[in-house]
């Protein structure tokens, strides 16, 4: 059980649930952008499966691969990671990391065809350059926002090769600020130092500016009930920051929990408050999954 629980804490398997999540917002792109068809004439399961497969490959690998990039310096600052701690070979998890990352390629072209392949390399790309350049701050915030956007577009292309512009602009860049400011604020989370004011004031931003500039695609209660939903937990996180010292940690869990509330927030803007409910039961996994196995 142990060395499962090792693979777990290697994979960050808390976070998971947020993939999924994302995945249901980058569908209902896709069928947002044809409305005019029934969803069933053009929705294939099979595509959506093998994107979830994808993402799911994409995120695991990239995590182990983190680690086995990061071994020395984990060990150098007693980083409580399983390669470091030599819980978990090195040379399994770089195996590993390759393979989950080649089925994320595979499944990115199986859901999307070229379109797909095209997107999944991108996002490969963008983890590889993460993973290699994260110790700077602003191309580490940079990168990691561009591999959660890029899920949007991915899960979107399995749907549809045309998905709504507009749409998918607007949501991929509120996803990536988000994302981006989280991963801002856990560059303090092996200090005591408080993350600068500017990460927490702009974190309204990636859902006001989707409600502004979308405000017309769904439904006001369920965008409204979401929505009130997201600003409670961004304030709770924003509380954790503000205590003497910040509790960074604690805080930087409650974002990356956040982003099912984000995507629950952006389905309930499209109309899809089905789907919504399921980013918010995704959140509650990822929460509840944080108690056990840390997501940073």
């Amino acid at each position: 059980m142990n060395r499962i629980n090792n693979w777990f804490k290697l994979l960050r398997i808390s976070n998971a649930p947020t993939c999924l999540s994302n995945v249901l917002v980058g569908c209902a792109i896709g069928m947002a952008s044809v409305p005019d068809i029934e969803m069933t004439a053009f929705i294939d399961p099979v595509a959506v499966l093998w994107v979830i497969g994808s993402v799911f490959g994409f995120y695991f690998g990239g995590m182990a691969l983190n680690d086995v990039l990061d071994v020395q310096r984990d060990q150098a600052s007693g980083a409580p990671r399983p390669i470091a701690q030599g819980y978990i070979g090195r040379t399994p998890a770089a195996f590993a990391a390759i393979a989950l990352l080649t089925v994320g390629v595979v499944g990115a072209a199986l859901s999307g065809g070229a379109n797909g392949l095209i997107i999944g390399l991108m996002l490969l790309t963008c983890i590889v350059a993460y993973d290699l350049w994260h110790r700077s701050t602003w191309p580490a915030m940079m990168l990691m926002g561009c591999c959660r956007s890029l899920v949007y577009v991915l899960a979107a292309s399995s749907v549809t090769d045309q998905p709504d512009a507009t749409m998918l602009l607007v949501f991929s860049l509120g996803l990536g600020l988000h994302t981006a400011l989280v991963t801002g604020i856990a560059r303090s989370e092996r200090t005591t130092a408080r993350p600068t004011i500017w990460y927490v004031v702009l974190l309204p931003l990636a859902p006001c500016g989707a409600l502004a500039l979308l405000h017309d695609q769904g439904g006001t209660l369920a965008t409204a009930i979401f929505g009130i939903m997201l600003a409670l937990w961004l304030g709770r996180m924003t509380g954790m920051l503000r205590d003497t010292p910040p509790r960074v940690v604690p805080a930087v869990l409650a974002g990356l929990s956040a982003i099912a509330l984000l995507d629950a927030f952006y389905l309930a803007i499209l109309g899809a408050w089905i789907l919504s409910l399921l980013a918010v039961a995704c959140f509650a996994i990822t929460t509840l999954s944080h108690r056990s196995i840390s997501g940073t």
